[in-house]
């Protein structure tokens, strides 16, 4: 193989590598999105179109390395540039959570650890490195080649994968008061009207019953005695919060709920997820073990299956699990959102007047801790 053909063979090498990466990212971009939120880069209110320009950048970076403008000027240079970022950003990674979870990089299709995708870079940078110095710079190059696959890749991304709006427009757990009292000693008022009653009708019965003829009969003095398991101590409660989960109200059951009254437990489940098929098991043999509160499902379809295929997917889902409970249905975009810190679908989360009391992926539910969470 000549030393030309061997630099074309690599540059298309790395302008697929590129490609796909940016490619594989889009299903679903969602899960992109919320992979820089975790990471605190952004909030959801720029996660959107953060992830859609490094999209768009990957893309246009890719299809670069298979024209001559600015090549070896330009954009190899860039290409290692990012590469280094994204190696030291993925470093700092594994120091502070270690070499764990997906790094995102291919998206959720190739799933890879931080260190997989720290030597797929360092073999790239190295590839990239071989072609630049046995690549001949082009004179003459033109500017409008390289701007014209920027300007179409960000178009092709922004335009085929909208934003939704996901920006954080309501608080979320902000206290809104306090359901009761603080504890303290308290008399049960209704209980002590019910034993005056009964006093006096008491007492009543025993005049009008009474056979003694002598002069100086009189009515027995009513004496109200207060039983002692009418004065009852008032158990202390949460303050009732706002939680992520308010607004979702109506259920398959048709009852009109408020999550954050009392105690729930909030599933945020993929229809076709095996994770989720899973824990969603586990909570029914839980349920056999201890009562559990009301369990409220949030489905999001994969397949953004709808209708009769919907139905099939959750009836399928239901007989895997061996139990069915309420649920909804969200978009994509709200369902990534409701994850919270779960890094992959599921998540179960046990609310009380709205406060977290656990939080569940499926790297530390057990039905152990489901139980002792709901008491």
């Amino acid at each position: 193989m000549s030393s030309n053909r061997l630099i074309w063979v690599l540059r298309v090498l790395v302008a697929l590598l590129f490609v796909a990466s940016a490619l594989m990212k889009l299903f679903p971009i969602q899960a992109f999105e919320k992979q820089l939120v975790d990471l605190g880069i952004v909030n959801w209110c720029l996660a959107p179109p953060l992830a859609r320009g490094i999209i768009a950048f990957e893309l246009f970076l890719g299809f670069s390395f298979l024209q001559n403008h600015f090549f070896k000027k330009f954009i190899m240079p860039l290409t290692v540039g990012m590469l280094v970022a994204f190696i030291i950003h993925l470093s700092i990674q594994i120091i502070q959570t270690g070499n764990t979870g997906n790094c995102g990089c291919m998206g959720q299709v190739i799933p890879m650890t931080p260190l997989e995708a720290i030597i797929k870079n360092v073999i790239t940078i190295g590839i990239i490195g071989f072609i630049y110095f046995n690549s001949p710079r082009k004179e003459g190059s033109l500017h409008r080649y390289p701007l014209l696959i920027l300007v179409g890749s960000v178009l092709v991304i922004f335009l085929t994968y909208k934003m939704d709006c996901c920006c954080d427009e309501k608080p979320v757990n902000i206290p809104v008061g306090v359901v009761t009292q603080p504890i303290q000693n308290t008399i049960d008022t209704a209980a002590i009207a019910e034993t005056v009653k009964t006093t006096k009708d008491t007492a009543s019965k025993t005049v009008l019953n009474s056979k003694d003829k002598t002069k100086n009969t009189t009515t027995p003095k009513e004496v109200v005695t207060v039983p002692k398991d009418t004065v009852k101590v008032q158990e202390p409660t949460m303050a009732r919060v706002v939680s992520e989960f308010a607004p979702y109200t109506q259920f398959s059951d048709g009852k009109v709920v408020n999550l954050d009254a009392g105690k729930n437990i909030v599933c945020v489940f993929n229809t076709t997820c095996d994770h989720c098929m899973e824990t969603a098991k586990g909570i029914c043999e839980a349920s056999k073990m201890a009562k559990l509160p009301p369990i409220r499902i949030l489905f999001w379809s994969e397949m953004d299956a709808k209708g009769e295929a919907l139905d099939k997917e959750i009836a399928a889902f239901f007989k895997f699990t061996g139990c069915s409970h309420p649920y909804t249905v969200v978009n994509v975009s709200t369902f990534f959102r409701m994850l919270g810190k779960a890094p992959s679908p599921p998540r179960v989360a046990v609310l009380n007047e709205g406060n977290i009391l656990g939080d569940f992926s499926s790297l530390n539910f057990s039905k152990e801790a489901l139980i002792k969470a709901a008491k």
